[in-house]
């Protein structure tokens, strides 16, 4: 992004700029305003550091070029509830432009990067979608330009034919008119899900779901707000964990966010050291990659006081490298979907990387998969884990799909497809989803508790368990491995015999393949697995 000769020496806006209406009945604080106020403690303290370009903005320097771009896509006319997207890995222009929107109290549409361009299209239709930020890719520049149509607003941030430069979409904030107050049911934010099962549907998020879902952090692990909080924006803004965990909660605490605008596993590991991060919260695939970087040192580690982990789970022998090597970091887990954000969580999981408890805003049961909120399961015993839709974390449904919505929310309870056991000390235990249990003699099998005894095996590079169909047990239990040379399923299936794991679950067959199908979001997709030739399954 070219810098914008007309912010230099400006160190925070005009303060009818930004400052935020009084405060009505039904009004909430919108990020906008969140990160307004902060800008207003802190002007002169670092915000934003732009790993491409190596540009650091203050407050106040980043609520004048926010104030800016709000003014440049109101001359385009973006209004307040424009659907607008972005297509953005995390970078700086994608910071200011999220904030420009939320000025004006247009809805951004958060999409996934590395979706096909076909499927960003779809997106849009179904969102209807009115402009869109997008990287200078001239097939999805083309394909959305097509899409939208000659009257939107596409803006890219390189010379793609048919977008405007980014760059250029900048005015006079003198034009801007008051911070639009934001009613708390009103559509603030659309994430997608990760599509596991088919085109990502559209989470619809109010803005009476912002606040909280940044507080929790204070709440569940105790981060204190302040210009101590570094955070390495490792998850993509275009999911929660990214957005609310990772920049809003850094910006709107007053700390420092540093953008990655692709995971390079060597490179982020010299940044963490370099910049003396200090937060960190993505997916457990993230930190293995930072471990097995070649000539990793733990001392790299050292500035690190929280680490976050959540969106899929983690295996016990990752967990215990964490725990050693940033020994007087919080480690912790925080559960919770797009839709719900942050459920349960677990602040010392030690040993235990399943254990977890209801959080701020929460209020869970267990019951029997498939049945209401009433039927509950026993302790000791396995159920589906529903979540209260009453706290304010909740999404309000699927955008304009209510059958969609319909099947998820019922009688005011979130439906998570999520496996759980209740412990007699009233913790849950988490151990899979409803759909991939596998059924194999007439027992239930959850893949994640086979997965747990393979995982640790050092040969092993990447692992998934299925059932397949079969003739004797009805389903078998095979895993998926990507593996060492050499590594073979009988040496593989003496790691599960000489294990606590029970005879019933160990795999029958093993399957070696050299990748596993994984969704936009790094999700293992189990139905492909499940479509994988049986001819080939070693059995057991």
């Amino acid at each position: 992004m070219g810098s914008r000769t007309s912010t230099r020496g400006c160190h925070h806006p005009p303060a009818a700029d930004h400052r935020p209406h009084p405060r009505g009945d039904s009004r909430v604080h919108t990020a906008y305003e969140l990160v307004a106020a902060a800008a207003d403690r802190t002007p002169d303290h670092s915000a934003l550091v732009d790993d491409l370009t190596g540009r650091v903005l203050s407050y106040g320097e980043m609520m004048a070029e926010v104030n800016m771009i709000a003014a440049g896509l109101a001359e385009r006319g973006v209004t307040r509830g424009s659907r607008f997207a972005t297509v953005m890995p995390n970078r700086l222009e994608h910071c200011l432009t999220i904030l420009a929107l939320a000025r004006l109290g247009a809805v951004a549409a958060l999409m996934n990067v590395r979706l096909p361009p076909s499927d960003i299209v779809r997106l849009m239709t179904r969102a209807q979608i009115s402009g869109a930020l997008l990287t200078d890719n001239p097939e999805l520049v083309a394909a959305v330009t097509e899409s939208l149509g000659p009257r939107a607003v596409v803006l890219s941030t390189g010379a793609a034919a048919g977008a405007e430069s980014f760059d250029d979409c900048t005015a006079d904030p003198a034009s801007l008119g008051p911070v639009p107050p934001a009613a708390a049911d009103e559509l603030a934010y659309i994430f997608y899900t990760s599509g596991t099962t088919g085109l990502p549907k559209g989470v619809a998020l109010d803005h009476r779901t912002t606040l909280p879902r940044v507080l929790w952090i204070s709440a569940l692990v105790g981060l204190p707000m302040g210009r101590h909080i570094r955070t390495l924006g490792l998850a993509p803004l275009s999911h929660v964990i990214g957005f609310h965990g990772n920049f809003l909660m850094s910006l709107a605490y007053n700390g420092t966010y540093f953008t990655s605008s692709a995971f390079r596993p060597t490179a982020a590991l010299e940044l963490i050291e370099r910049e003396r991060i200090s937060v960190l919260f993505t997916v457990p695939t993230f930190y293995r990659a930072l471990l097995a970087v070649d000539g990793y040192r733990p001392e790299q580690l050292s500035s690190i006081e929280l680490l976050l982990w959540g969106g899929a789970a983690i295996q016990p022998d990752l967990l215990a490298a964490l725990q050693r090597d940033c020994p007087d970091a919080t480690v912790a887990h925080i559960y919770g979907t797009t839709e719900t954000m942050c459920s349960l969580y677990n602040p010392d999981p030690r040993d235990e990387p399943t254990r977890l408890r209801p959080g701020l805003f929460s209020n869970v049961r267990v019951v029997n998969p498939g049945s209401g909120p009433e039927d509950r399961v026993p302790v000791g015993a396995k159920g589906e884990l529903l979540i209260s839709t009453a706290a304010d974390t909740i999404f309000s449904g699927y955008l304009d799909m209510p059958e969609a919505t319909a099947d998820k929310v019922r009688d005011g309870w979130y439906r998570t497809g999520d496996i759980c056991t209740v412990r007699e000390d009233g913790d849950l235990e988490l151990s899979g989803r409803v759909d991939d249990i596998i059924r194999s003699g007439g027992e239930n099998i959850h893949p994640d508790e086979v997965e747990a005894v393979l995982s640790p095996h050092p040969g092993i590079r990447d692992l998934g368990v299925v059932g397949i169909p079969d003739d004797y047990w009805g389903e078998m239990v095979v895993a998926c491995v990507v593996a060492d040379e050499g590594v073979t399923a009988a040496e593989l299936d003496s790691v599960c015999r000489q294990s606590p794991l029970a005879d019933y679950k160990r795999p029958r067959g093993y399957l070696f393949v050299g990748e596993l199908p994984r969704n936009a979001a790094r999700k293992l997709l189990r139905r492909e697995l499940r479509k994988l030739p049986a001819e080939d399954v070693i059995r057991i």
